[in-house]
């Protein structure tokens, strides 16, 4: 979580200025092509209402002319098949400005048994941030992936039995 495309030097969540909440997302292209990931995006949203705000709106922040090129070429290619406009911009990316720490991982952070591990594990607040481990963890937590997906990740979290246990029943229940 962070945020980007504005002026505002070193923006915090009481002070965006005029930059937008958003996601980094890095990704393996042997895994998923940036195309892919694009193609997610846009199953994810409904892009044809104009965004009530900056703060909140959805857009792709492309990091090259590339990323810049697939992704407008994308989104001709959505808008062309709802036959209306998107309001989904694509912007160049010039900076990323990761949010405050209580902003990361927020499912995570609100289940007290598998975040007190990972507050051992990554008692470095960047570092924890950027912890892949985490990340599916609190995609897990959030809905994301099944129960084969979680006994696939098991055993390379580096959790206690009982955080797996609690972690496995969570996405259990949620089936």
């Amino acid at each position: 979580m962070g945020y980007a495309g504005g002026s505002t030097p070193n923006p915090t969540y009481h002070r965006l200025g005029d930059h937008t909440e958003c996601i980094e997302i890095d990704y393996d292209p042997t895994v998923i092509t940036y195309e892919g990931l694009l193609d997610i995006f846009w199953a994810s949203h409904s892009p044809i209402h104009p965004a009530h705000s900056r703060q909140y709106m959805s857009a792709i922040f492309a990091r090259d002319e590339r990323q810049e090129a697939v992704a407008k070429a994308s989104r001709d290619r959505v808008s062309s098949s709802l036959g209306t406009q998107v309001h989904t911009p694509v912007l160049r990316l010039e900076r990323f400005y990761p949010a405050e720490d209580y902003h990361q991982k927020h499912r995570l952070r609100g289940d007290r048994v598998i975040m007190r591990e990972f507050a051992e594990m990554y008692p470095d607040p960047e570092h924890f941030r950027d912890s892949t481990a985490a990340a599916r963890v609190n995609g897990m937590l959030d809905g994301c992936g099944g129960q084969l997906d979680l006994e696939n990740l098991l055993s390379r979290l580096g959790l206690s039995d009982e955080a797996i246990l609690h972690l496995a029943e969570r996405v259990r229940r949620r089936v």
